[in-house]
């Protein structure tokens, strides 16, 4: 198919490559199409590339490449393809006709040739230019080096949807890891800055993980979003594609964050049900045993409504709502609980309290924690054994069962899997 009228050809390409597409800049104009972008200065075909972004504004890059982007990209595999779709065969046949007319495609004026036309590059957020964007894309399907590497990680984020949405993540994955382009933007960030980073930036280097398939950030950014409470948010289809991680992945951070905070609560369950039971919890065979055991029990019921774990309710009739789920950082959860106080009913009874016994499961909770990032193997590769929120629930779990010390990583997702999605646990 051949256009009427065709943009003015450029060999000039956008001056800052990928690094322009700044995270939050938006962009004032609407169209980049008077320009045609040369990646590459002999290609057959011009691509017109559009896009609407949330705020309603369509932007377009025209760019002259090469249908041997088909060899990086499946989209265009399949929409070059002779044969298969309309825009093939009409390219088919008017490349046969400029090749009667020219020598070699390098000498076929741009307004000549076939123009195809694309629509809708994904998910990505507002940027500046999506010709910037889009010649970092184009450049890596041509097997170009990008202009300003390393990139920024919303432009990275945001390159990585429009090769998802393109079919070409294995190429733009290639050339991430060839220029070891996660780690030089490691390099350039500092410990406190990393754990500085908002919700949206963590958001993104998660996104790029999965995209990507970097382990490290993986299972360290689907950590921070489970710890930190940045999950299970209803989102709008228009923000970027970050605020909805896809392949269920997003549900999967949501429902483990549940799970884990259900374990913590369970501890209180524990010692609640310890001390309301029939069972002497005190050891010592004084007299006062079962007043010490009365004491403790006060004690920790005002330990646990002080720091909003716990909340008396009449059982005669329902006269208030269930309480929202814990929205903080489970790290503070837990340090709340260490403050448990050793409370005693006299000098003889030393360690009858509950803080002897709940440090050293909060020590086991604080171990187990730090692996229920999303590991990006069995993610990938395991995932209907791996995943927790579709998982068979174990009945019950046993406190003697815990082992991390094993160096099988699948063996300790199991376990930190089982203890986090059983129907009931005994912590004794």
């Amino acid at each position: 198919m051949v256009a009427s009228s065709m943009p003015q050809t450029s060999t000039g390409r956008p001056a800052s490559g990928c690094s322009s597409a700044v995270d939050s800049a938006i962009s004032t104009s609407g169209s980049e199409e008077d320009l045609i972008i040369d990646i590459a200065p002999q290609g057959d075909i011009v691509l017109i590339i559009e896009h609407e972004f949330a705020t309603s504004s369509k932007h377009t890059a025209t760019f002259r490449v090469s249908s041997s982007i088909r060899e990086n990209s499946k989209y265009f595999d399949r929409l070059l393809q002779p044969g298969r779709f309309g825009e093939g065969e009409g390219i088919s046949a008017q490349h046969a006709r400029l090749r009667e007319q020219y020598k070699s495609m390098a000498d076929v004026p741009a307004e000549e040739l076939p123009i195809v036309r694309v629509q809708d590059v994904g998910r990505i957020s507002t940027i500046k230019s999506l010709s910037s964007l889009c010649t970092d894309f184009l450049d890596i399907l041509h097997g170009r080096e990008l202009q300003q590497p390393p990139p920024p990680v919303a432009n990275l984020a945001n390159l990585a949807i429009v090769a998802d949405r393109f079919d070409a993540l294995d190429a733009v994955r290639s050339y991430v890891r060839r220029k070891k382009i996660m780690r030089a933007i490691d390099g350039k960030t500092t410990a406190k800055a990393d754990n500085a980073l908002s919700e949206e930036r963590a958001r993104q280097r998660l996104l790029v993980a999965a995209m990507l398939d970097d382990e490290r950030w993986m299972e360290k950014y689907s950590a921070r979003l489970i710890m930190k409470g940045w999950v299970g948010r209803e989102v709008e289809v228009t923000e970027p594609l970050w605020w909805d991680l896809p392949s269920r992945l997003e549900e999967e951070l949501a429902h483990r964050r549940d799970c884990i905070l259900e374990t913590v609560q369970s501890l209180q369950t524990f010692f609640l049900a310890q001390y309301t039971s029939r069972e002497r919890q005190c050891k010592l065979g004084y007299d006062s045993s079962p007043q010490c055991d009365s004491f403790q029990l006060g004690e920790m019921v005002r330990f646990f409504s002080k720091v909003g774990m716990l909340r008396l309710q009449g059982g005669i009739f329902a006269s208030c709502e269930l309480p929202e789920p814990f929205t903080g950082d489970i790290a503070i959860l837990l340090d709340k609980l260490r403050q448990a106080p050793e409370y005693q009913i006299d000098r003889f009874h030393n360690h009858c309290g509950i803080r002897t016994k709940i440090l050293p499961l909060l020590d086991l909770l604080s171990e187990a924690i730090l692996h229920v990032g999303t590991c990006a193997e069995c993610w990938a590769n395991d995932r209907e054994n791996y995943a927790w929120m579709d998982a068979k629930r174990p009945i019950l779990w046993r406190r003697g069962a815990f082992n991390l010390r094993t160096q099988d990583h699948r063996k300790r997702h199991a376990c930190i899997k089982d203890m986090c999605t059983a129907t009931e646990r005994d912590w004794s």
